[in-house]
């Protein structure tokens, strides 16, 4: 499988491959993968392969075979096709058809006993209910296994990236549930809804569309009614947003490597190894053809007002061409094939990207204005950005570039392990999406940061295309298929301008403005759209914690110097003062403002007062105390530790609980507004939640790495994490499940808060990135069994009702007869 952003990438692939690979795309004249006659048995045959395996992972136990409809369809195959079968599978259903000679010759052995009971007892009436018992107790059992192995093998679809299999058979396991209920186990009932919640969350695939051959371009109309996929077969096909078909177009005469929609979505132009370009209307009427190349054409772009088309070709030029056919100019100056060619926004300029590793960007007239030196590998793609302020280009060499209009690099994007071979901006120019040889499609943000990948697909990416309202994402493929992936619209506002870590987040002004602290030594205010207010320098060298008093009127500060400054907003110092023997790590106002808590590595706690009075020392830690809080209600006051403990103690300083059960340091702690619970967060990767008696209620688990920060709600019903591996997750406080997992950061996050109203959330990170999250746009998970399956089958709808492969039985799961 494709490796992960942050592993190795692996070796280049033998130049040979590459080569064979673009010789294929490019110069076969016809490659066609036949289908085999009987979609329906290769379904079958693929599902009794995946059992197979599942069995003889679980070491060959009875509870992993095939029994009732599934066993009669692999006996039908065994009997009719099994030179096609390995050895392996074979096996599997000779053992299949033995259990079920077994527990044949079982049955009929309780039938006799049962009939001779029947002789002896029949004055008793007893027959009948024992056959009852005998036959329900059967079924059960049936039920369950044939549960639990629908649950297993939806985690194996999950985990091999097959997720509309996943959630086609997680939907199954949920509708058997749904029937037989009452007799199931509490624990098998919650494993079967928990899988489902994570194949309805987990899939963004939403519909796949069937092709005979290699898919090498794919483009969504502007006006989003039609998607346009070109093919190795020398073929176009047009089809609907859901996935219908609605034409097939025939012309080339050799491979289609483009195509493209002019801006008011009526015309269709698509570029081919044939030389030439062809002219579509937006029913699949062909206009006309554009002959003048004299290799094959990698691609096709039209310029914004729709009058002229731009091509690339393997002949080394770009030729600009008028939309009645007419060529205007040849752009010569490239040495090699040239692979991608766009225009700028403003239509003034056309970028060209070439084999040799350059982009040249060009006028209208022909003039080269500038050539960028820009991959040491061919340049496969080149974009422009909707605003026209960026170029991308995509290369052999795994990487994307960004690089101003001047031809100033900009940033490096790597994560891909193999050749990128498309990258395109989403309209509204937030998103960049890039598709590779890796099998893989990712998402980026304009500064580079991983949002998501993108896998199912089974071979190379080639092409990529936003829908015009950017939810939808089609991917074309050499595995002869495109991809529908739904985008998730709830991305961030990301404010830019920290240059070290943020540490610290929170809203003042009544919600009205954000509050960020970082490692490059200011404080930054922000209003919600994202707008830079102020940038305090800090007074202090080397700050370690910070808080702000509940009415944002005066703020603590602690420095590496052990000392506690006490200032206004503006800067103004009121008090400074110290005493603890080591750095200060977290401060907390009293809810009524006339108290500070400082706690340190030096083991203590010390209570305040705003003038630097010592009141009181908390003594009793074994380890740095790393975060302390009051309670809502100001009578309580509690310290997390790194000797894996959470204290509670009383204002006169009486310890009055000790919280044991992280397993690692605890690095954050808060009291729910309702000041009913307190959450921890710890270096075990886990939150727990418990209350003011310091009994354990849950524990929260899904964290990959760190917990440092937690933040409750205004209601009190949810709690954010922040965890170093990049995510922030939503939990309902009543249950713990988890409500949603929040990805955006390149980094890890440190810090997290709840707006005033619960509608936002913001979160400060290692990436050095402030981000606010709009929870009123953000779905959040269930584990209720009829909502998920609701999902489920919504998710489902376009791919049960337009793919050709689809049973009547797996249609009827969600949409009866």
């Amino acid at each position: 499988s494709p490796s992960s952003p942050s592993s190795p990438p692996s070796p280049h692939l033998p130049v040979t491959i590459e080569v064979a690979h673009e010789i294929l795309i490019r110069y076969w004249s016809t490659l066609r993968w036949w289908l085999e006659e009987n979609r329906a048995r290769l379904r079958s045959h693929r599902q009794i392969e995946q059992a197979a395996a599942l069995w003889k992972h679980n070491d060959e136990q009875p509870d992993f075979l095939l029994r009732g409809v599934r066993l009669a369809e692999a006996e039908e195959i065994y009997i009719n096709y099994v030179d096609e079968l390995s050895t392996d599978v074979q096996s599997f259903i000779e053992a299949c058809l033995q259990e079920r000679r077994l527990q044949k010759q079982k049955e009929e052995s309780r039938l006799r006993q049962a009939q001779r009971t029947v002789g002896i007892m029949s004055i008793l009436g007893l027959t009948a209910f024992s056959l009852a018992v005998l036959a329900y107790q059967q079924t059960q059992k049936a039920q369950l296994q044939e549960l639990q192995a629908l649950n297993s093998l939806s985690e194996n679809f999950l985990l091999s990236n097959q997720q509309l299999e996943a959630l086609l058979t997680s939907v199954r396991a949920g509708k058997e549930l749904q029937k037989i209920t009452p007799i199931i186990p509490v624990d098998i009932q919650t494993q079967t809804a928990t899988i489902l919640q994570q194949a309805v969350y987990g899939t963004q695939e939403r519909n796949r569309l069937d092709n005979n051959s290699w898919v090498t371009s794919v483009s969504f109309s502007p006006d989003g009614q039609i998607l346009a996929s070109a093919s190795a077969d020398n073929t176009i096909k047009l089809w609907s947003p859901d996935g219908k078909l609605l034409k097939t177009l025939t012309g080339h005469s050799d491979a289609v490597n483009s195509v493209t929609f002019s801006p008011d979505s009526q015309t269709l132009a698509s570029a081919s190894t044939d030389n030439t370009i062809k002219l579509w209307s937006r029913n699949g009427d062909l206009i006309s053809t554009l002959v003048g190349h004299r290799d094959g054409v990698n691609s096709v772009s039209f310029s914004p007002n729709g009058k002229l088309i731009a091509s690339g070709s393997n002949d080394n030029t770009v030729k600009l061409w008028s939309v009645d056919g007419k060529l205007l100019a040849t752009f010569s100056g490239h040495s090699q094939g040239v692979n991608s060619v766009s225009f700028s926004p403003s239509g003034d300029t056309i970028a060209s990207a070439s084999d040799e590793g350059k982009v040249k960007l060009w006028s209208l007239d022909g003039r080269l204005l500038t050539t960028i030196p820009a991959h040491t590998r061919e340049v496969l793609s080149v974009s422009f950005s909707p605003d026209g302020q960026t170029i991308a280009s995509a290369s052999a060499d795994h990487t994307v570039k960004l690089w101003s209009c001047n031809g100033t690099l900009l940033r490096t994007i790597e994560g891909h392990s193999a050749g990128v071979w498309n990258v395109i901006f989403s309209h509204d120019g937030n998103t960049i999406a890039t598709a590779s040889a890796d099998k893989t499609v990712k998402l980026w943000t304009r500064a580079g940061n991983l949002l998501g990948t993108l896998q199912a697909h089974s071979h190379e990416v080639n092409s990529v295309s936003f829908s015009p309202d950017n939810k939808t994402l089609a991917s074309a493929s050499d595995d002869n298929t495109i991809r529908l992936w739904n985008l998730d619209t709830t991305q961030p506002k990301t404010f830019y301008g920290h240059t070290g870590n943020v540490s610290y987040v929170n809203f003042i002004s009544d919600g009205n403005a954000i509050a960020s602290l970082s490692a490059d030594n200011t404080m930054k205010i922000w209003s919600l759209d994202g707008q830079l207010l102020k940038t305090l320098p800090s007074p202090i060298n080397n700050v370690t914690s910070v808080s702000f008093s509940s009415d944002n009127k005066i703020v603590a500060l602690a420095s590496t110097d052990q000392t506690i400054q006490i200032r206004k907003p503006d800067g103004t110092l009121l008090h400074t003062f110290g005493g603890h023997g080591n750095w200060i790590m977290s401060m907390s106002f009293s809810p009524d403002n006339q108290i500070l808590a400082s706690a340190s590595a030096d083991k203590t706690i010390k209570l305040w007062s705003l003038d630097g009075r010592l009141l009181k020392t908390l003594t009793g830690h074994n380890g740095w105390v790393t975060n302390v809080k009051f309670s809502p209600d100001g009578k309580t006051i509690a310290s997390a530790s790194a000797d894996k403990t959470i204290k509670l103690w009383s204002l006169d300083g009486r310890l009055l609980k000790t919280l044991q059960g992280h397993s690692a340091s605890v690095w954050g702690i808060s009291f729910a507004p309702d000041g009913k619970t307190i959450a921890s967060a710890s270096q075990d990767k886990t939150v727990k939640l418990w209350n003011l008696d310091g009994v354990l209620l849950k524990t929260l688990q899904g964290h990959l790495d760190l917990v440092a920060n937690v933040s409750f709600s205004p209601d009190s019903k949810m709690i954010a994490s922040a965890s170093d591996d990049g995510t922030i997750k939503l939990w309902s406080v009543a249950n713990g499940v988890l409500l949603k997992t929040l990805q955006g950061h390149s980094g890890g996050v440190r810090s997290v808060s709840f707006s005033p109203n619960g509608k936002m959330l913001v979160s400060g990170g290692e990436d050095a990135t402030v981000k606010l999250w709009n929870l009123e746009k953000i779905e959040l998970q269930t584990l209720d069994l009829d909502q998920l399956v609701t999902h489920a089958c919504d998710r489902l709808h376009d791919y049960l009702t337009t793919n050709p492969n689809i049973t009547p039985q797996d249609y009827q799961l969600c949409f009866g007869d």
